[in-house]
């Protein structure tokens, strides 16, 4: 009778984990058609402003860089009243220094600040 040959499932979650892509984050901005949205998911007004860049409308707005959750195919997922997110080349933040940082989490988490 054959011999069954037996197999980890430690070295099975490893390579799952190293496959799927485990890697840095990605600093992402959510854009918003209208402050009124950016301050509803941020709740401070200076964490909010203007499009400069030619990437949407000039009456939209940007909310602060921040580390969230993405879909299976990499892109990032935006808050709950953004229209869009993108990621952020680049450096992790666009807050100037002496400012608030600001990190979100996945799955609904609230926006958190702390003082640089």
């Amino acid at each position: 009778m054959p011999q069954r040959r037996r197999r980890s499932a430690a070295i099975t979650l490893v390579l799952a984990g190293t496959i799927s892509g485990c890697s840095e984050p990605v600093a992402q901005r959510d854009a918003y058609q209208s402050l009124a949205d950016c301050r509803r998911d941020w709740g401070e007004p200076q964490a909010c402003e203007p499009v400069r860049d030619k990437r949407y409308a000039p009456s939209y707005f940007y909310g602060p860089s921040y580390y969230g959750s993405s879909f299976p195919d990499g892109r990032p997922r935006a808050s709950r009243h953004a229209m869009d997110a993108f990621h952020v080349a680049g450096s992790p933040s666009h807050t100037s220094p002496g400012s608030s940082s600001i990190r979100r989490g996945g799955f609904g988490s609230s926006a958190h600040s702390s003082g640089s």
